[in-house]
């Protein structure tokens, strides 16, 4: 069995440990066990916590050497082994995407409150007491609020009884049919191609990856009858999607040109209304 990398957090019931014992700890770790990088530090609670990087050829292999790997260097300070009162691993993959994650929640302004429910600006100002359950902060330029929020109040309370109204941003069928695509992807919904601009979708990109609801890393195919980079382009410009470059824990090798694509909440409704930019964002 091949072995991967893992990343192990071990938390001790040690609060408010001095800095000469975190000192001491490490110095240990270093002179056992330097290749397993150890790290300390108080974790989210104020206890003692201890972070190694372990190739190993399971999740249980992984947390059972970080786990003894802790205590045994515990003991040498007088810290019991039955002090120990829990254990994280994830993949060395799955660290880097946490820590690509931002550090705030996605906040949402008037603007993109607007969007996201599908009515204009002045009307988000009406809506102001329906949305005060998610105001983080009233700000000068205006209220700001949880986008999550904003979010759940658009499904199950206004859009679920009045609908969000889809104006015509005048996408071409070629635009319209890489944003049903994509939609249908990142949100693994049934896709088979029918008119021509969605053959032609199917064959300039293939989706690599759903990295998670909404979100997908896309990889356009050589020889497409389309200017992918201009269609893609154009509904970013209407804020349909959002793209980047992959993080490095997304990246994968003869890849260079992939993008990371997030299909955005009015997206979503224009890929959903069937016509998007014909009758109806």
């Amino acid at each position: 069995m091949t072995d991967s990398p893992y990343s192990v957090c071990v938390e001790f019931a040690v609060p408010d440990a001095p800095e000469g014992l975190y000192e001491a700890l490490l110095d240990t770790l270093l002179e056992r066990h330097p290749d397993s990088g150890p790290a300390l530090g108080p974790a989210g609670n104020g206890n003692l916590s201890m972070r190694f990087f372990i190739d190993a050829g399971s999740v249980v292999d992984a947390v059972n050497r970080a786990i003894e790997y802790a205590q045994a260097a515990a003991m040498t300070q007088g810290i019991t082994p039955d002090t120990v009162v829990g254990a994280e691993v994830v993949t060395e993959a799955e660290l880097d995407r946490r820590n690509a994650q931002p550090a705030v929640p996605e906040l949402a302004g008037v603007t993109e409150a607007a969007e996201i429910v599908g009515v204009t600006t002045a009307r988000i100002a009406q809506l102001e007491g329906r949305l005060r359950k998610y105001l983080v902060q009233e700000l000068s330029a205006g209220p700001v609020y949880l986008a999550d929020g904003v979010r759940t109040y658009a499904a199950t309370e206004h859009n679920a009884t009045r609908g969000a109204r889809i104006s015509d941003l005048g996408l071409s069928p070629a635009e319209r049919a890489v944003l049903k695509l994509l939609h249908a992807m990142a949100d693994n919904l049934p896709w088979s191609p029918g008119a021509p601009a969605e053959h032609s979708a199917d064959r300039a990109l293939h989706v690599e990856q759903i990295i998670d609801r909404g979100r997908v890393r896309v990889h356009p195919r050589p020889g497409g009858d389309l200017d992918l980079e201009a269609v893609l382009g154009r509904l970013v410009e209407h804020r349909l999607l959002k793209t980047r470059k992959p993080y490095r824990a997304e990246q994968a090798d003869g890849h260079d040109t992939d993008l990371v694509v997030t299909v955005t909440d009015k997206g979503r409704r224009h890929a959903e209304a069937g016509a998007a930019g014909s009758d109806a964002g």
